[in-house]
């Protein structure tokens, strides 16, 4: 058949989910020979690592925002003067989140373009009414609509009555399995300075979705016990690049830590974006993978620990649950009970046969998921709605 012209927008080249499931998807893509371009706004820095397909950064000048309202306003605006300028002479426009839905919207409002596609990774719970329009038109404007798990399916289906195709996350399994041997692990903890220590890993900021704060008094008490044992657990908490201002979550993450005595850089190690290609080392570091997230699109951090080796502890909700089973892959918590999660981080640190099991069954999970069997649904869909007669205009 002939190879598909396809257009990927993100909103960001910072290491968040939706960029990541972006970058990934362009390069699986572009591996089954389409011709693929990425398109992301772009504050003068560059995607972390490489990507293996072209791209296009759209300026997008770092100005102070009186309110979020006022940034995201800019951005679609932005972005929309951009693409309206541009040759977008493509057979599939897909957006990946909700300020690149908008510029499409705004795209096909002018004459344009004729339809477009949006992958919905999760709905946000705004309070602002001007995001929660903005967010609402990114999800019930688009003509195609992808959702990356069956929860968000059922919540599209019941909250807008949105039919949508449910194509799930891969992972790069081969990238991330970079050996668990005693001595790799050792030489990964000490390219994070954390070397003869037991650490415990999250990945996605301090951020209330991520539920950082449970994971911080959780780590507090695990601590203790190793501790007093004469051992010493530290925590590195990676990404965390975000559009929205966290401040003042993240005060009270650092008050409670300094209440709790722990010091930052010595017990909790806040790295912020890690480099693409330091990735793989950064999970090779981690003797255990805690993610108490309260809402997440699919999870995709889990898969990625679990095909470096890395054992799991996750929130016991959707739609982690549809690939996570508890005591078999993956240990699942209540999302509040920090005590029941510290016990959880403990027994995969001091029980090894449990650790073991987790481990093989955790690859065994991530082997299921691959980029390129998501792309290869991609395309499966996509010529689906190329058979559908549509009034676009180039």
């Amino acid at each position: 058949m002939k190879p598909l012209k396809i257009a990927l927008l993100t909103y960001s080249t910072k290491p968040r989910g939706g960029v990541t499931h972006t970058i990934n998807l362009a390069e699986s893509l572009a591996r089954l020979k389409h011709d693929v371009h990425i398109y992301a706004l772009s504050a003068g820095n560059d995607f972390s690592g490489e990507v293996r397909a072209p791209y296009t950064l759209i300026p997008c000048p770092e100005r102070k925002y009186e309110s979020i309202d006022d940034k995201i306003k800019d951005y679609i605006e932005i972005y929309t003067d951009y693409l309206a300028g541009v040759n977008v002479d493509y057979d599939i426009l897909h957006a990946e989140d909700c300020i690149s839905a908008n510029a499409l919207l705004g795209l096909r409002e002018m004459g344009l373009i004729g339809f477009y596609v949006r992958t919905i990774h999760h709905i946000d719970d705004f309070t602002s009414d001007s995001l929660i329009e903005c967010q609402k038109k990114s999800i019930v404007k688009p003509d195609y609509v992808i959702s990356v798990s069956k929860f968000w399916d059922r919540e599209l289906r019941s909250e807008y009555s949105l039919n949508s195709t449910v194509i799930n996350n891969g992972v790069d399994f081969k990238t991330f399995k970079t050996g668990h041997g005693k001595e790799t692990k050792e030489k990964a903890k000490e390219g994070f300075s954390v070397g003869g220590c037991k650490v415990m890993l999250s990945i996605g900021g301090i951020e209330p979705r991520k539920n950082t704060i449970t994971a911080l008094r959780a780590f507090n008490i695990a601590r203790a016990y190793i501790k007093s044992k004469g051992g010493k657990l530290v925590w590195l908490i990676g990404g965390g690049e975000t559009l929205f201002d966290y401040r003042a979550y993240r005060e009270e993450f650092f008050t409670e830590l300094g209440k709790l005595g722990l010091k930052p850089d010595n017990d909790i190690f806040v790295l912020g974006n890690v480099p693409g290609a330091e990735m793989s080392l950064l999970y090779n570091a981690a003797d255990v993978f805690v993610f108490p997230s309260v809402k997440e699109g699919w999870g995709l951090v889990l898969l990625e620990a679990m095909a470096a080796g890395v054992p799991v502890i996750s929130s016991n909700i959707e739609p982690m649950t549809e690939f996570l089973e508890d005591g078999k892959n993956s240990v699942l918590i209540y999302p509040d009970d920090y005590k029941a999660l510290a016990h959880q981080i403990l027994m995969v640190l001091e029980n090894p046969e449990f650790r073991s099991r987790l481990v093989e069954n955790g690859e065994k999970t991530a082997q299921m998921y691959s980029w390129e069997n998501a792309a290869l649904k991609h395309v499966e869909h996509y010529r689906e709605i190329l058979r559908e007669p549509h009034s676009r205009l180039k």
